[in-house]
């Protein structure tokens, strides 16, 4: 099951964690960040769906994704991974995108370090989210980057609980 632990997060000058324990093997975590199937049912916040998601998983590959918003607009993010270590850790780049997969000038870039460690059956999944400048960090703040990470984390919650219990 999972440890309901409120997810902790901590803002730097270019830098935020987050991080959030669950009672699930670090596998499972690792498959539900990067499986198409998995993410369509957690990644975005209320009430956005993601309409299209497709990972390349290995360095140097592409997650492409776009979010449908209510009023049927979609939304791009293209993610190229940097690190991929199978079950324990993740790192990517992200930047919105249009449709075909080119980053949209003038959007900050950011990287992303997810680890998953796992410790007597428990695994604490931290994701260390770095800016290029302070300025760049505070742009996604005040786009609402924080609260749509806290919401879609607790989405990730109820969808593990619901995968162990199948």
């Amino acid at each position: 099951m999972v440890d309901y632990h409120s997810l902790i997060s901590r803002v730097g000058e270019q830098t935020f964690v987050v991080e959030r324990q669950f009672t699930a093997p670090h596998a499972l975590l690792f498959q539900v960040f990067t499986q198409p199937e998995h993410l369509k049912r957690w990644w975005v916040p209320q009430p956005y769906t993601i309409s299209a998601c497709i990972i390349d998983l290995r360095p140097g590959g592409i997650w492409y994704s776009a979010l449908r918003s209510p009023e049927d607009q979609e939304h791009w993010a293209r993610s190229v991974y940097r690190e991929v270590m199978p079950p324990e850790k993740l790192a990517y780049t992200t930047t919105f995108a249009d449709e075909y997969a080119h980053p949209i000038e003038g959007m900050p870039e950011h990287l992303t370090t997810v680890i998953f460690m796992e410790e007597d059956g428990k695994t604490r999944v931290t994701a260390r989210v770095e800016f290029s400048s302070a300025e760049t960090l505070k742009i996604a703040v005040d786009l609402g980057m924080l609260q749509g990470i806290t919401m879609t984390w607790d989405y990730l919650v109820e969808y593990v609980q619901e995968l162990q219990t199948k």
